[in-house]
């Protein structure tokens, strides 16, 4: 069954208020900036949150801004916030075509971090599933088969489709940072992804935090 990822911004202002919640669905927010509450619960700049079962916003600092991922249908319309001083920007949505997202079936969603040293090259590797990923701080440049990145500044979202080899590199002053929503097997619960082809164990790698595991059940019908 197809399903897109989608990733929006959203922002919202000292008394900006959400007019409606939206619909529930497979969700996981980031709180780039500022401070607000998501469902009444009160999210500072870098912390997350599962929002499955709906989506509100209210803003708790001058600005703020929320770094949002979903799961839907394609054809389903974009879900943009609504309200006096909230603005949402749709930034990217692709199709997953790398994993059979059955009805009925169970997976995670993912929202983790990953950060490298300033001269960090990756070694080739390969994810099992795929994702939108957005830039923290630094630069970024990935090489893959299909879409590339080169040279993304903070707040860009790139994607990587799962099951294809890619390779990573940032700045050689400055280290990178960035978030990745994905979609992945249950079995990686808890558990890092990103298989790979080097058979030097001691080299050093990227720093992973995990920030949510959410796991979902794909619906029986098409809503």
């Amino acid at each position: 069954m197809p399903f897109n990822i989608s990733f929006y911004q959203d922002q919202v202002m000292a008394d900006g208020v959400s007019d409606m919640a939206l619909e529930p669905l497979p969700r996981v927010v980031y709180v780039r900036d500022g401070e607000v509450a998501v469902n009444g619960q009160i999210l500072r700049a870098g912390e997350s949150a599962a929002a499955s079962a709906g989506y509100e916003l209210t803003g708790r600092a001058e600005w703020s801004q929320v770094w949002r991922w979903e799961v839907d249908l394609p054809n389903r319309p974009h879900t943009l916030l609504a309200g006096s001083d909230v603005l949402t920007m749709h930034r990217m949505s692709r199709l997953i075509t790398t994993l059979d997202l059955a009805r009925g079936s169970e997976w995670l969603f993912r929202l983790d971090q990953i950060t490298s040293r300033a001269g960090h090259i990756s070694d080739p590797h390969i994810h099992p599933g795929p994702g939108i990923r957005c830039l923290l701080r630094g630069t970024f440049n990935i090489s893959q088969h299909g879409e590339r990145y080169r040279g993304g500044v903070p707040g860009e979202p790139w994607w990587e489709a799962g099951g294809d080899e890619v390779v990573f590199w940032g700045s050689e002053t400055m280290e990178a940072s960035f978030l990745r929503g994905m979609v992945l097997p249950v079995g990686y619960a808890g558990s890092p992804t990103g298989a790979t082809s080097t058979a030097d164990p001691n080299r050093q790698r990227a720093r992973w935090v995990l920030h949510i595991d959410e796991p979902f059940t794909v619906p029986d019908s098409d809503r």
